[in-house]
């Protein structure tokens, strides 16, 4: 049975290893021990794994290895520490906040402009883990499902900004679906982004997730800047996937 390691067991990676384990032997890592003793018990080989720490050389010795990690300052240095095998193939999850200052429509061939520190670091590593014989880069777009929705936020706030911008969005179990198509058919050398087809204003679709689960809807105001929308059609023309935002 062809292993897979999971660095970074959190919302994504859990589902992602539960989608799994029936198909593949999955070990991966978590910052706690409870953590750790919960999934051995679901048949997930879990290990501790800190920024102190290193992974274990059976983690990266793994067929492929989702990377997985929310990135933070000097984080490429302590990937760069670690002994991988290069023999593995990389699946990196990004984000679609690289394309930072970009307007209009984006795709892969886009040259990202990140803002935010957190985007710089992401995009520092994609560049990082092309150095790799077998790499996949998949930028996600801002993740929703199960208990996990931003219109829960934004419930009864006034007056946001951005009203007339258009949303980039995932649900979960597109990012387990495709990913998992990326592992099965051993997709390499690629650089996919993953969001819905549809992009409604996010005036829009807050007020209905609101008007839908009873909750106080939030108010924007009329500003007009220039939004992006983050083009998912390589995705769909490599893997025809179901949106389930809506």
């Amino acid at each position: 049975m062809n292993r897979v390691s999971i660095i970074g067991l959190g919302w994504f990676g859990e589902a992602l290893a539960e989608e799994l384990k029936t198909q593949y032997e999955i070990s991966g890592t978590t910052r706690s021990e409870e953590k750790v003793t919960a999934f051995r018990s679901h048949n997930i080989q879990a290990e501790k794994l800190t920024l102190t720490d290193l992974p274990s050389e059976q983690l990266l010795s793994a067929d492929t290895i989702v990377l997985n990690i929310p990135p933070f300052p000097g984080q490429l240095d302590w990937l760069k520490s670690w002994k991988w095998n290069k023999k593995s193939h990389i699946i990196f999850i990004s984000s679609t906040s690289v394309y930072g200052k970009n307007t209009g429509v984006v795709d892969e061939l886009v040259l990202p402009l990140p803002e935010t520190e957190n985007a710089k670091v992401l995009l520092e590593e994609e560049e990082w883990i092309k150095t790799f014989e077998k790499f996949t880069i998949v930028r996600f777009a801002g993740l929703i499902g199960p208990n996990r929705h931003p219109g829960k936020f934004l419930s009864g706030k006034l007056n946001l900004a951005g009203g007339n911008l258009p949303v980039n969005l995932i649900h979960l179990k597109d990012c387990v679906g495709f990913t998992k198509f990326v592992i099965n058919n051993k997709l390499s050398g690629e650089t996919y982004n993953l969001t819905s087809p549809e992009h409604p204003l996010r005036r829009d679709f807050y007020s209905e997730y609101c008007l839908k689960n009873n909750l106080p809807s939030p108010t924007f105001i009329d500003t007009y800047e220039n939004g992006k929308i983050v083009s998912t059609e390589k995705v769909m023309k490599t893997y025809q996937m179901t949106a389930s935002i809506f």
